[in-house]
């Protein structure tokens, strides 16, 4: 008893040992499944995340004097400048090579506008990136038409089983033999050895009508290895075919996707050539820009140098006591006043030349880089009278904006009827067919079974009826209405386009009055600093007079470039409206588009 105590007692214990083995077991293997999920959670390399935190957290100061290239100086040491002839031609930055080019940049690029458009439609940034989006586009296109693509399918499964005898059921048995006859026994199943192989080859066939087509080689060989070695091969072919009837059938239900995704690809290359237009428009626009800032310095060139020449006229009036003194002091002051226009002016120049370089992106020129761009073409002043409804219309048939909106209202045509398709009950008609054999070998199995000896088939029709359907009902409202919006914004955009267009007209004729208006105003202010100047000459002026003559001319020219420089972006700007370029070159958009 004292030994079976013993025994019941180790047997208990390695009960619990196993079962505390098991939980520790689960435990290990809990904590194991979370530590992993911790790491689930994407978190990013620990260096570069304090880097981040540091330089998001940090607001640090800028010390202007440790940037500089020498110690700042004061007023007081640049006063002498004032006294000084400023240079005859601006200096455009530090004179620096752009960074990491080959060679120095150039010291000067002779540009027209059909050269700068050409530079730009080649270089500009923004429009190599928007070229990039028609090829994603197509990569849409080739992605939908891939679903009808083939599919070649194979399995090979290989099994084995090694299966216990098991004790089968009762039997009762009825013999001429009185010893068995009503006698009941107890069968037993023998131990069995198997092996299964099953290799399968398939061909899925997707159609445009919404069926699908399934061609399958079977090939099964079955062993028996216990209690007794037997064998058997089987081959079989299928043909199976499931075409939808109402909901999903159809060549254009299928293509719907692939239609939609080449209206998108179209509607993206046209705003590919409405950012090239953009562009141009934009890079004309600085051209005239550079060619008002760098008019701009010399007219406030000459309006310092004429001023230091009545200086030096007043010095020698002076000399031969034919003009008081104060007079050269009111010179100064005029000098004083234009040498801080001149400053100004040769600012904007640099500013014009940088904004110009930005926009062509010209190998080897860096923005900050000595290299000056000289301007070939001159404004064209001409004037022009217009149909302007004929040009609304044109602009409304012309317009990238227009034919974008067609082109999405054609696709949500193409979703409309996919939705409504959609709402149908789902019906589908299956139809399966196949050949099979067994023999004792692979070959033998593959050519008995198109004897057609052992056939099958079966016919049916599925179907699926949704109770509600308020799903798709939704998707389709909202296809429709998404298309009822869109027409309201067409129309809306026609009107927009219209007042774009008659805007421009109205400012294209304001701009020309003002070029004829500036042309007489300079026309009389010259005249008019003339008789000063000959007034001062004879001691009936003084130099004030001369210096406000001197200050109406050069005020009357800077009108005069500004009305010409705004009638040559008013032009831009009707041709924009009109949804083409002004006409100095045709442009290709097609090149510029990635092979």
């Amino acid at each position: 008893m004292r030994g079976n105590a013993s025994s019941e007692t180790l047997l208990s214990t390695r009960i619990r040992f196993t079962r505390l083995s098991t939980i520790g077991l689960v435990h290990l293997a809990l904590v194991g499944v979370l530590s992993a999920c911790s790491a689930w959670e994407g978190a990013l390399d620990p260096g570069y995340e304090r880097s981040l935190s540091r330089r998001l957290r940090d607001i640090r100061p800028t010390d202007l004097a440790t940037m500089a290239k020498r110690p700042p100086s004061t007023v007081d040491d640049k006063i002498d400048m004032f006294k000084q002839r400023r240079p005859r031609t601006p200096a455009n930055s530090q004179g620096q090579t752009a960074p990491g080019t080959a060679a120095p940049a150039p010291e000067k690029i002779a540009l027209d506008v059909a050269a700068a458009r050409l530079a730009a439609l080649q270089n500009n940034l923004k429009l190599q990136a928007a070229t990039v989006d028609p090829e994603i586009a197509k990569t849409v296109i080739t992605e939908e038409k891939a679903k009808f693509d083939a599919l070649i399918t194979a399995n090979v499964d290989l099994s084995r089983k090694d299966l216990p005898a098991l004790d089968g059921d009762f039997v009762s048995f009825t013999s001429f033999d009185k010893e068995l006859d009503k006698k009941s026994a107890k069968l037993t199943r023998v131990e069995q050895t198997k092996e299964n192989l099953d290799l399968n080859v398939g061909l899925d066939v997707p159609l445009p009508t919404g069926a699908k087509v399934k061609l399958r080689s079977i090939w099964n060989e079955q062993n028996l290895y216990q209690p007794a070695f037997f064998d058997q091969f089987v081959s079989a072919s299928r043909f199976s075919i499931s075409q939808p009837l109402l909901r999903d059938a159809g060549v254009d239900t299928n293509t719907a996707s692939i239609r939609i995704a080449r209206l998108n690809d179209k509607a993206i290359e046209a705003k590919t050539k409405l950012t090239a237009i953009r562009v141009l428009a934009k890079m004309e626009k600085a051209y005239w820009k550079l060619y008002a800032a760098m008019k701009e310095f010399e007219v406030r060139r000459q309006q310092y140098d004429l001023a230091f020449d009545n200086l030096e006229l007043v010095r020698q009036r002076v000399s031969e006591g034919l003009t008081a003194e104060i007079e050269i002091i009111r010179s100064e002051v005029g000098i004083a006043n234009r040498l801080e226009s001149l400053i100004v002016a040769e600012t904007g120049w640099r500013l014009a030349q940088r904004e110009l370089k930005l926009l062509l992106n010209i190998d080897n020129v860096d923005l900050n880089s000595a290299t000056t761009i000289e301007l070939l073409s001159e404004p064209i002043l001409l004037h022009y009278e217009f149909d302007s409804e004929r040009l609304a219309a044109t602009a409304t048939e012309q317009r990238m904006e227009m034919l974008d909106l067609e082109l999405k209202l054609a696709a949500d045509a193409v979703k409309i009827d996919f939705a409504r398709n959609q709402t149908l009950p789902l019906f589908m008609l299956d139809f399966e067919y196949g050949v099979l054999d067994r023999s004792g070998s692979f070959g033998t199995a593959f050519r008995e079974a198109w004897d057609f000896d052992n056939v099958e088939y079966k016919l049916g029709l599925r179907g699926e009826i949704p109770l509600t359907n308020e799903k798709r009902k939704s998707r389709l409202r909202r296809a429709i209405l998404t298309r009822s919006q869109r027409l309201a914004t067409r129309k809306l955009r026609e009107i927009t386009i219209r007042q774009e267009v008659f805007n421009t007209l109205d400012v294209l004729e304001q701009d020309w009055q003002r070029i004829l208006a500036a042309r007489q105003n300079v026309i009389v202010s010259g005249m008019n600093y003339e008789i000063e100047l000959k007034q001062f000459e004879e001691g009936l002026r003084t130099m004030r007079e001369v210096l406000e003559a001197l200050t109406s001319l050069g005020e009357a020219q800077l009108k005069e470039l500004k009305a010409i420089v705004a009638y040559q972006e008013a032009q831009i700007d009707l041709a924009f409206a009109t949804g083409t370029l002004l006409g100095y070159s045709a442009v290709d958009v097609e090149p510029m588009m990635l092979p």
